[in-house]
Protein backbone atom coordinates (compact mmCIF):
# COMPACT_ATOMS: atom_id res chain seq x y z
CA UNK A 1 0.00 0.00 0.00
CA UNK A 2 1.46 3.36 -0.79
CA UNK A 3 2.11 5.02 2.78
CA UNK A 4 0.07 8.30 2.30
CA UNK A 5 -3.04 6.08 1.16
CA UNK A 6 -2.38 3.97 4.16
CA UNK A 7 -2.45 7.43 6.43
CA UNK A 8 -5.63 8.65 5.56
CA UNK A 9 -7.21 5.04 5.16
CA UNK A 10 -8.92 5.32 8.93
CA UNK A 11 -9.95 9.08 8.15
CA UNK A 12 -14.01 9.62 9.23
CA UNK A 13 -14.77 12.79 9.75
CA UNK A 14 -13.05 14.91 6.64
CA UNK A 15 -14.31 18.01 7.97
CA UNK A 16 -12.79 17.79 11.22
CA UNK A 17 -9.18 20.32 11.86
CA UNK A 18 -5.94 18.50 10.61
CA UNK A 19 -3.43 21.25 10.63
CA UNK A 20 -3.94 23.72 13.31
CA UNK A 21 -1.50 26.92 13.39
CA UNK A 22 -1.34 30.29 14.49
CA UNK A 23 -3.34 31.67 11.53
CA UNK A 24 -5.76 29.13 10.66
CA UNK A 25 -5.90 25.46 10.07
CA UNK A 26 -6.62 23.20 7.52
CA UNK A 27 -9.18 19.92 7.68
CA UNK A 28 -8.61 16.56 6.56
CA UNK A 29 -10.75 17.61 3.39
CA UNK A 30 -8.51 20.83 3.03
CA UNK A 31 -5.08 18.71 3.22
CA UNK A 32 -6.65 15.44 1.34
CA UNK A 33 -7.54 17.78 -1.44
CA UNK A 34 -4.91 20.03 -1.67
CA UNK A 35 -2.32 16.52 -1.88
CA UNK A 36 -4.55 15.00 -4.56
CA UNK A 37 -4.42 17.92 -6.73
CA UNK A 38 -0.43 18.49 -5.83
CA UNK A 39 -0.32 14.50 -7.13
CA UNK A 40 -1.90 15.29 -10.02
CA UNK A 41 0.25 18.50 -10.98
CA UNK A 42 3.05 15.90 -10.42
CA UNK A 43 2.14 12.92 -12.01
CA UNK A 44 1.83 15.17 -15.44
CA UNK A 45 4.90 17.20 -14.86
CA UNK A 46 7.72 14.65 -13.83
CA UNK A 47 5.72 10.74 -13.66
CA UNK A 48 6.82 8.52 -11.11
CA UNK A 49 9.87 7.19 -10.05
CA UNK A 50 11.77 10.73 -9.43
CA UNK A 51 13.37 12.47 -6.40
CA UNK A 52 11.78 15.35 -5.07
CA UNK A 53 13.53 17.62 -2.25
CA UNK A 54 12.28 19.36 0.25
CA UNK A 55 13.49 22.43 2.41
CA UNK A 56 11.14 23.77 4.67
CA UNK A 57 9.91 24.61 8.18
CA UNK A 58 7.11 23.17 9.72
CA UNK A 59 4.62 24.17 7.06
CA UNK A 60 1.33 23.12 5.50
CA UNK A 61 3.35 23.29 2.58
CA UNK A 62 6.02 21.31 3.85
CA UNK A 63 2.93 18.86 4.95
CA UNK A 64 1.25 18.74 1.24
CA UNK A 65 4.82 18.53 -0.65
CA UNK A 66 5.70 15.80 1.59
CA UNK A 67 2.54 13.65 1.02
CA UNK A 68 2.50 14.45 -2.48
CA UNK A 69 5.37 13.46 -3.58
CA UNK A 70 4.73 10.08 -1.82
CA UNK A 71 1.61 9.43 -2.68
CA UNK A 72 2.70 10.26 -6.84
CA UNK A 73 4.81 7.54 -6.72
CA UNK A 74 7.83 10.07 -6.43
CA UNK A 75 10.68 10.03 -3.07
CA UNK A 76 11.14 12.74 -0.67
CA UNK A 77 14.26 13.92 0.03
CA UNK A 78 14.13 15.54 3.23
CA UNK A 79 17.00 18.15 4.65
CA UNK A 80 17.56 20.32 7.41
CA UNK A 81 17.09 23.75 7.22
CA UNK A 82 20.24 25.15 8.46
CA UNK A 83 22.03 22.73 5.56
CA UNK A 84 25.44 24.67 4.58
CA UNK A 85 25.44 25.81 0.80
CA UNK A 86 28.40 23.22 0.43
CA UNK A 87 25.96 20.25 1.84
CA UNK A 88 23.33 21.17 0.11
CA UNK A 89 25.56 21.28 -3.57
CA UNK A 90 26.51 17.83 -2.60
CA UNK A 91 23.02 16.35 -2.03
CA UNK A 92 22.18 17.81 -5.70
CA UNK A 93 25.11 16.65 -7.58
CA UNK A 94 24.84 13.37 -6.01
CA UNK A 95 21.15 12.30 -6.30
CA UNK A 96 19.16 12.92 -9.11
CA UNK A 97 16.55 15.26 -8.11
CA UNK A 98 13.40 16.16 -11.01
CA UNK A 99 11.60 18.94 -8.73
CA UNK A 100 12.55 20.85 -5.82
CA UNK A 101 9.67 21.91 -3.18
CA UNK A 102 11.34 25.27 -1.17
CA UNK A 103 9.95 27.71 1.12
CA UNK A 104 10.26 31.08 -0.30
CA UNK A 105 11.95 32.08 2.84
CA UNK A 106 14.77 29.85 1.78
CA UNK A 107 15.05 30.64 -1.40
CA UNK A 108 18.69 31.82 -2.06
CA UNK A 109 19.91 28.48 -0.20
CA UNK A 110 18.26 26.43 -3.55
CA UNK A 111 21.00 25.13 -6.11
CA UNK A 112 18.86 23.11 -8.42
CA UNK A 113 17.08 26.14 -9.48
CA UNK A 114 15.78 24.87 -12.95
CA UNK A 115 12.70 23.45 -11.24
CA UNK A 116 11.62 24.94 -8.12
CA UNK A 117 8.32 25.20 -6.49
CA UNK A 118 7.57 27.19 -3.56
CA UNK A 119 4.21 27.42 -1.24
CA UNK A 120 2.62 29.90 -4.09
CA UNK A 121 2.06 26.21 -6.03
CA UNK A 122 -1.12 26.24 -3.56
CA UNK A 123 -2.94 29.07 -4.36
CA UNK A 124 -2.71 28.12 -7.96
CA UNK A 125 -3.45 24.71 -8.03
CA UNK A 126 -7.34 23.75 -7.92
CA UNK A 127 -8.54 21.04 -5.35
CA UNK A 128 -8.95 18.23 -6.50
CA UNK A 129 -11.40 15.07 -4.99
CA UNK A 130 -9.48 12.13 -6.13
CA UNK A 131 -6.19 11.01 -7.58
CA UNK A 132 -5.82 7.27 -9.22
CA UNK A 133 -2.63 6.32 -6.84
CA UNK A 134 -0.96 3.81 -9.07
CA UNK A 135 0.38 0.73 -6.68
CA UNK A 136 3.49 0.64 -4.85
CA UNK A 137 5.41 -2.26 -4.11
CA UNK A 138 6.11 -2.44 -0.18
CA UNK A 139 9.92 -2.32 -0.82
CA UNK A 140 10.07 1.09 -3.29
CA UNK A 141 11.42 3.95 -1.39
CA UNK A 142 9.12 6.70 -0.40
CA UNK A 143 11.61 9.38 1.73
CA UNK A 144 14.90 9.55 2.06
CA UNK A 145 16.38 11.88 5.07
CA UNK A 146 19.30 13.00 5.30
CA UNK A 147 20.63 12.91 9.22
CA UNK A 148 22.51 15.43 10.99
CA UNK A 149 25.21 13.48 11.66
CA UNK A 150 28.10 13.15 14.14
CA UNK A 151 30.05 14.24 11.39
CA UNK A 152 30.47 16.79 8.55
CA UNK A 153 29.52 14.39 6.13
CA UNK A 154 25.36 13.44 5.74
CA UNK A 155 23.79 9.93 5.40
CA UNK A 156 20.45 9.73 3.11
CA UNK A 157 18.91 6.94 5.11
CA UNK A 158 16.29 5.15 2.65
CA UNK A 159 12.79 4.54 4.10
CA UNK A 160 10.44 2.39 2.09
CA UNK A 161 6.24 2.42 2.10
CA UNK A 162 6.94 -0.75 4.51
CA UNK A 163 9.17 1.05 7.02
CA UNK A 164 7.22 3.68 7.23
CA UNK A 165 3.84 1.72 7.72
CA UNK A 166 5.42 -0.47 9.94
CA UNK A 167 6.89 1.96 12.17
CA UNK A 168 3.63 3.70 12.23
CA UNK A 169 1.24 1.18 13.38
CA UNK A 170 3.71 0.47 16.33
CA UNK A 171 4.25 3.78 17.62
CA UNK A 172 -0.27 4.03 17.48
CA UNK A 173 0.05 1.00 19.39
CA UNK A 174 2.19 1.50 22.50
CA UNK A 175 1.66 5.21 22.61
CA UNK A 176 -2.51 4.60 22.29
CA UNK A 177 -3.16 7.62 20.35
CA UNK A 178 -7.21 8.38 19.08
CA UNK A 179 -8.59 10.85 17.01
CA UNK A 180 -8.92 12.89 20.29
CA UNK A 181 -5.20 13.15 20.12
CA UNK A 182 -3.84 16.61 19.17
CA UNK A 183 0.40 16.95 19.45
CA UNK A 184 2.38 20.18 19.85
CA UNK A 185 4.59 19.71 17.21
CA UNK A 186 7.95 21.56 18.13
CA UNK A 187 10.23 19.65 16.75
CA UNK A 188 11.08 19.35 12.76
CA UNK A 189 9.77 17.22 10.31
CA UNK A 190 13.15 16.62 8.46
CA UNK A 191 13.75 14.80 11.08
CA UNK A 192 12.69 11.22 11.86
CA UNK A 193 11.10 12.05 15.21
CA UNK A 194 9.50 14.90 14.33
CA UNK A 195 7.91 13.00 10.76
CA UNK A 196 6.81 10.49 13.03
CA UNK A 197 4.87 12.87 15.22
CA UNK A 198 3.36 14.20 11.94
CA UNK A 199 2.71 9.92 10.75
CA UNK A 200 0.80 8.92 13.82
CA UNK A 201 -1.25 11.91 13.96
CA UNK A 202 -2.75 11.73 10.56
CA UNK A 203 -2.94 7.34 10.84
CA UNK A 204 -5.53 8.02 13.44
CA UNK A 205 -7.29 11.03 12.38
CA UNK A 206 -6.17 13.06 15.31
CA UNK A 207 -4.32 16.61 14.64
CA UNK A 208 -1.32 18.28 14.52
CA UNK A 209 -0.12 21.77 16.26
CA UNK A 210 2.58 23.57 14.23
CA UNK A 211 4.00 25.28 16.73
CA UNK A 212 6.62 27.53 15.86
CA UNK A 213 7.46 29.06 19.07
CA UNK A 214 11.13 30.68 19.25
CA UNK A 215 11.14 30.42 22.87
CA UNK A 216 10.03 26.84 24.50
CA UNK A 217 8.44 28.93 27.10
CA UNK A 218 5.32 29.72 24.53
CA UNK A 219 5.11 26.07 23.97
CA UNK A 220 3.10 25.89 27.60
CA UNK A 221 0.73 28.61 25.62
CA UNK A 222 0.24 26.41 22.90
CA UNK A 223 -0.43 23.08 24.84
CA UNK A 224 -2.76 25.36 26.28
CA UNK A 225 -4.69 27.40 24.35
CA UNK A 226 -4.81 24.53 21.58
CA UNK A 227 -5.70 22.34 24.17
CA UNK A 228 -3.42 19.77 23.00
CA UNK A 229 -2.74 16.31 24.79
CA UNK A 230 0.97 15.54 23.41
CA UNK A 231 4.16 16.58 23.94
CA UNK A 232 7.23 15.32 22.34
CA UNK A 233 10.96 16.63 22.82
CA UNK A 234 14.72 15.78 22.72
CA UNK A 235 16.51 15.95 25.93
CA UNK A 236 17.59 19.79 25.26
CA UNK A 237 13.79 20.56 24.97
CA UNK A 238 13.12 19.14 29.05
CA UNK A 239 16.21 20.64 30.19
CA UNK A 240 15.45 24.21 28.70
CA UNK A 241 11.63 23.90 29.71
CA UNK A 242 12.61 23.07 33.10
CA UNK A 243 15.10 24.94 33.73
CA UNK A 244 14.24 28.28 32.11
CA UNK A 245 10.61 28.10 32.03
CA UNK A 246 7.84 27.53 34.96
CA UNK A 247 6.86 24.04 33.06
CA UNK A 248 7.11 21.84 36.06
CA UNK A 249 4.72 24.36 37.79
CA UNK A 250 2.05 24.40 34.89
CA UNK A 251 -1.17 22.29 35.16
CA UNK A 252 -1.51 21.55 31.58
CA UNK A 253 -4.93 20.00 31.88
CA UNK A 254 -5.10 18.48 28.64
CA UNK A 255 -2.14 16.98 28.50
CA UNK A 256 -2.20 13.35 28.43
CA UNK A 257 1.18 12.25 27.82
CA UNK A 258 4.90 13.63 26.97
CA UNK A 259 7.38 11.72 25.15
CA UNK A 260 11.31 11.47 25.43
CA UNK A 261 13.86 10.63 22.74
CA UNK A 262 16.49 11.49 20.48
CA UNK A 263 19.11 11.01 23.18
CA UNK A 264 19.98 10.00 26.69
CA UNK A 265 17.78 12.26 29.00
CA UNK A 266 19.72 12.54 32.72
CA UNK A 267 18.11 10.49 35.42
CA UNK A 268 17.47 13.97 37.26
CA UNK A 269 15.21 15.63 34.67
CA UNK A 270 13.46 12.31 34.42
CA UNK A 271 12.62 12.14 38.08
CA UNK A 272 11.52 15.98 38.22
CA UNK A 273 9.38 15.47 35.17
CA UNK A 274 7.75 12.28 36.51
CA UNK A 275 7.38 13.42 40.22
CA UNK A 276 5.77 16.93 38.93
CA UNK A 277 3.24 15.02 36.47
CA UNK A 278 2.40 11.98 38.18
CA UNK A 279 -1.38 11.94 36.19
CA UNK A 280 0.32 12.16 33.20
CA UNK A 281 2.01 9.20 31.05
CA UNK A 282 5.85 10.21 30.00
CA UNK A 283 7.68 7.96 27.43
CA UNK A 284 10.98 7.73 27.29
CA UNK A 285 11.97 6.29 23.66
CA UNK A 286 15.21 5.10 22.13
CA UNK A 287 14.97 5.27 18.29
CA UNK A 288 17.53 6.27 15.06
CA UNK A 289 17.09 7.21 11.25
CA UNK A 290 18.00 3.70 9.99
CA UNK A 291 14.94 2.53 12.14
CA UNK A 292 12.49 4.87 10.11
CA UNK A 293 12.10 6.66 14.46
CA UNK A 294 11.39 4.48 16.88
CA UNK A 295 13.01 0.97 18.36
CA UNK A 296 12.16 1.02 22.11
CA UNK A 297 10.38 2.77 24.74
CA UNK A 298 9.98 2.17 28.70
CA UNK A 299 6.37 1.61 29.72
CA UNK A 300 5.03 5.23 31.94
CA UNK A 301 4.62 2.87 35.00
CA UNK A 302 8.10 1.73 34.93
CA UNK A 303 9.55 5.24 34.85
CA UNK A 304 10.90 5.38 38.22
CA UNK A 305 11.29 1.41 38.74
CA UNK A 306 13.11 1.47 35.84
CA UNK A 307 14.78 4.69 36.11
CA UNK A 308 17.54 5.24 32.56
CA UNK A 309 16.30 2.08 31.15
CA UNK A 310 15.48 3.00 27.54
CA UNK A 311 13.00 0.17 27.88
CA UNK A 312 12.23 -2.70 25.51
CA UNK A 313 11.63 -3.34 21.93
CA UNK A 314 8.43 -1.49 20.64
CA UNK A 315 5.30 -4.15 19.15
CA UNK A 316 7.32 -5.81 15.63
CA UNK A 317 10.95 -4.74 16.44
CA UNK A 318 13.39 -7.05 18.38
CA UNK A 319 16.08 -5.98 20.09
CA UNK A 320 19.04 -7.54 21.26
CA UNK A 321 22.01 -6.96 23.09
CA UNK A 322 25.03 -8.97 21.66
CA UNK A 323 29.04 -9.31 22.33
CA UNK A 324 31.14 -9.52 20.04
CA UNK A 325 30.13 -13.16 18.33
CA UNK A 326 26.84 -12.26 18.17
CA UNK A 327 25.67 -14.06 21.25
CA UNK A 328 23.00 -11.83 23.55
CA UNK A 329 24.69 -10.69 26.77
CA UNK A 330 24.01 -11.85 30.30
CA UNK A 331 22.93 -9.27 32.64
CA UNK A 332 25.37 -6.96 33.66
CA UNK A 333 28.20 -7.49 30.58
CA UNK A 334 28.35 -4.93 27.91
CA UNK A 335 27.16 -5.58 24.23
CA UNK A 336 25.68 -3.36 21.30
CA UNK A 337 22.17 -3.09 20.28
CA UNK A 338 20.96 -4.93 17.70
CA UNK A 339 17.23 -4.13 15.87
CA UNK A 340 15.05 -6.37 13.39
CA UNK A 341 11.67 -5.68 12.15
CA UNK A 342 10.11 -4.05 9.30
CA UNK A 343 10.63 -0.41 10.27
CA UNK A 344 15.02 -0.77 9.33
CA UNK A 345 15.42 0.65 6.33
CA UNK A 346 16.31 0.10 3.20
CA UNK A 347 19.83 1.05 3.24
CA UNK A 348 22.33 4.57 2.65
CA UNK A 349 21.68 6.21 -0.29
CA UNK A 350 24.53 5.58 -2.74
CA UNK A 351 26.74 4.08 0.25
CA UNK A 352 26.54 0.15 -0.37
CA UNK A 353 29.60 0.03 2.06
CA UNK A 354 28.43 1.98 4.79
CA UNK A 355 25.22 0.24 4.25
CA UNK A 356 26.86 -3.05 4.47
CA UNK A 357 28.85 -2.14 7.97
CA UNK A 358 25.57 -1.65 10.22
CA UNK A 359 22.89 -4.24 7.90
CA UNK A 360 24.27 -7.27 8.66
CA UNK A 361 22.09 -11.08 9.02
CA UNK A 362 18.83 -8.85 8.41
CA UNK A 363 19.66 -6.61 11.53
CA UNK A 364 20.70 -2.85 12.45
CA UNK A 365 24.19 -2.56 14.44
CA UNK A 366 23.34 0.43 15.98
CA UNK A 367 26.63 1.33 17.28
CA UNK A 368 25.33 1.94 20.96
CA UNK A 369 26.55 0.00 23.70
CA UNK A 370 24.49 -0.95 26.56
CA UNK A 371 23.35 -3.83 29.59
CA UNK A 372 20.21 -5.66 30.50
CA UNK A 373 18.90 -6.44 33.49
CA UNK A 374 17.46 -9.49 35.28
CA UNK A 375 14.38 -8.70 33.29
CA UNK A 376 15.44 -7.68 29.76
CA UNK A 377 15.01 -4.03 30.50
CA UNK A 378 17.89 -2.10 28.40
CA UNK A 379 20.24 0.42 29.66
CA UNK A 380 22.48 2.44 27.49
CA UNK A 381 26.29 2.61 28.11
CA UNK A 382 27.10 5.15 25.34
CA UNK A 383 27.74 5.49 21.96
CA UNK A 384 30.71 3.00 20.53
CA UNK A 385 32.48 5.64 18.56
CA UNK A 386 32.18 8.26 21.75
CA UNK A 387 33.96 5.71 24.17
CA UNK A 388 36.64 7.86 26.11
CA UNK A 389 40.14 5.67 26.05
CA UNK A 390 41.92 7.16 28.66
CA UNK A 391 45.48 5.40 29.91
CA UNK A 392 43.74 2.60 29.51
CA UNK A 393 40.70 2.50 30.44
CA UNK A 394 37.20 2.26 28.12
CA UNK A 395 35.16 5.20 29.97
CA UNK A 396 31.41 5.98 29.16
CA UNK A 397 30.13 9.48 28.87
CA UNK A 398 27.03 8.83 30.07
CA UNK A 399 28.05 7.78 34.12
CA UNK A 400 30.03 10.65 34.11
CA UNK A 401 27.36 13.23 32.51
CA UNK A 402 24.77 11.64 34.24
CA UNK A 403 26.80 12.36 37.67
CA UNK A 404 27.28 15.30 37.07
CA UNK A 405 23.81 16.64 36.38
CA UNK A 406 22.73 16.06 39.63
CA UNK A 407 25.00 18.36 41.29
CA UNK A 408 23.33 21.36 42.94
CA UNK A 409 23.75 24.78 39.83
CA UNK A 410 24.46 22.24 37.04
CA UNK A 411 21.54 21.74 34.21
CA UNK A 412 23.21 20.03 31.46
CA UNK A 413 27.00 18.57 31.11
CA UNK A 414 28.85 16.70 27.92
CA UNK A 415 31.59 15.04 28.54
CA UNK A 416 34.00 14.41 25.78
CA UNK A 417 37.72 12.61 25.01
CA UNK A 418 40.42 15.14 23.56
CA UNK A 419 43.49 14.40 22.31
CA UNK A 420 46.13 14.13 24.71
CA UNK A 421 50.02 13.05 24.50
CA UNK A 422 50.42 11.14 27.72
CA UNK A 423 46.02 9.22 28.22
CA UNK A 424 45.61 9.70 24.69
CA UNK A 425 42.81 11.18 25.48
CA UNK A 426 41.36 13.03 27.81
CA UNK A 427 37.80 13.24 29.85
CA UNK A 428 36.71 16.41 29.58
CA UNK A 429 33.24 17.96 30.93
CA UNK A 430 31.48 21.09 29.72
CA UNK A 431 28.92 22.17 32.04
CA UNK A 432 25.88 24.43 31.48
CA UNK A 433 25.33 26.00 34.89
CA UNK A 434 21.86 27.79 36.21
CA UNK A 435 22.31 31.45 36.41
CA UNK A 436 24.21 33.98 35.30
CA UNK A 437 28.14 33.09 36.53
CA UNK A 438 29.02 30.24 38.43
CA UNK A 439 29.86 30.78 41.82
CA UNK A 440 33.55 30.85 42.69
CA UNK A 441 33.88 27.46 43.92
CA UNK A 442 31.68 26.00 41.56
CA UNK A 443 34.40 24.41 39.42
CA UNK A 444 36.25 22.84 42.75
CA UNK A 445 33.00 21.86 44.40
CA UNK A 446 32.57 19.71 40.92
CA UNK A 447 35.33 17.91 41.10
CA UNK A 448 35.42 17.21 44.60
CA UNK A 449 32.09 15.53 44.22
CA UNK A 450 33.42 13.69 41.08
CA UNK A 451 37.00 12.57 42.88
CA UNK A 452 34.74 11.10 45.61
CA UNK A 453 31.96 9.42 43.77
CA UNK A 454 34.03 7.98 40.52
CA UNK A 455 36.86 5.74 40.11
CA UNK A 456 39.95 8.50 39.59
CA UNK A 457 40.34 7.59 35.70
CA UNK A 458 36.63 8.81 35.22
CA UNK A 459 37.25 12.06 36.89
CA UNK A 460 37.82 15.08 34.46
CA UNK A 461 40.72 16.45 33.28
CA UNK A 462 39.35 19.82 32.72
CA UNK A 463 36.43 21.43 33.25
CA UNK A 464 34.48 24.35 31.29
CA UNK A 465 31.27 25.79 31.28
CA UNK A 466 29.13 27.66 29.16
CA UNK A 467 25.55 29.04 29.84
CA UNK A 468 24.05 27.64 26.46
CA UNK A 469 25.02 24.09 24.17
CA UNK A 470 25.16 24.63 20.52
CA UNK A 471 22.17 22.69 19.09
CA UNK A 472 21.79 21.31 15.67
CA UNK A 473 18.98 21.33 13.11
CA UNK A 474 17.33 18.23 15.84
CA UNK A 475 18.06 19.94 18.79
CA UNK A 476 20.30 17.81 19.83
CA UNK A 477 23.64 18.95 21.35
CA UNK A 478 26.29 19.71 18.29
CA UNK A 479 29.27 17.94 19.66
CA UNK A 480 31.48 18.70 17.10
CA UNK A 481 30.97 22.84 17.13
CA UNK A 482 31.12 21.90 20.81
CA UNK A 483 34.56 20.21 20.57
CA UNK A 484 35.87 22.90 18.14
CA UNK A 485 34.84 25.41 20.33
CA UNK A 486 36.83 24.00 23.64
CA UNK A 487 39.96 23.14 21.02
CA UNK A 488 39.65 26.69 20.26
CA UNK A 489 40.25 27.77 23.94
CA UNK A 490 42.90 25.24 24.74
CA UNK A 491 45.23 27.00 21.73
CA UNK A 492 44.98 30.00 23.00
CA UNK A 493 45.36 29.07 26.87
CA UNK A 494 46.62 25.42 27.07
CA UNK A 495 46.10 25.70 30.61
CA UNK A 496 42.40 26.37 30.13
CA UNK A 497 39.65 24.53 31.82
CA UNK A 498 42.08 23.46 34.65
Amino acid sequence: MNFVEYLFENVRDTGKDCLVFRDGSLTYQDLISRVNSLSVHLASTIGRGNECLILSENTPFFVIAYLAIIRSGNTALLVETRISDTQLATIYRECRIRTSFVQKKFITKSVGRDNVITEDILIELSPADTFATSPVQDDAVAVVIFTSGSTGAKKGVMLTHKNLCANTTSIVQYLGLTPDDRICATLPFFYCYGASLLHTHLRVGGSILLSKNIFLGGVIRDINTFRCTGFAGVPSTYQILINKTPFLKEPLPTLRYMQQAGGQLPNKYIRMIAEAFPEKKFFVMYGATEATARMSYLPPEMILTKLGSLGRGIPGVTLDVVNEAGIPVRPGEIGEIVASGDNIMEGYYGDPEGTAEVLKDGRLRTGDLATVDDDGYIFIHGRAKNIIKSGGYRISPNEIEDFICTLDGVSGCVVLGLPDETMGEAVTAVVQHTGKDPAPDFREMIVTRCRQHLPSYKVPCRLFFVREFPLNASDKVDKPALTMTIQEELKSDPRAGQ
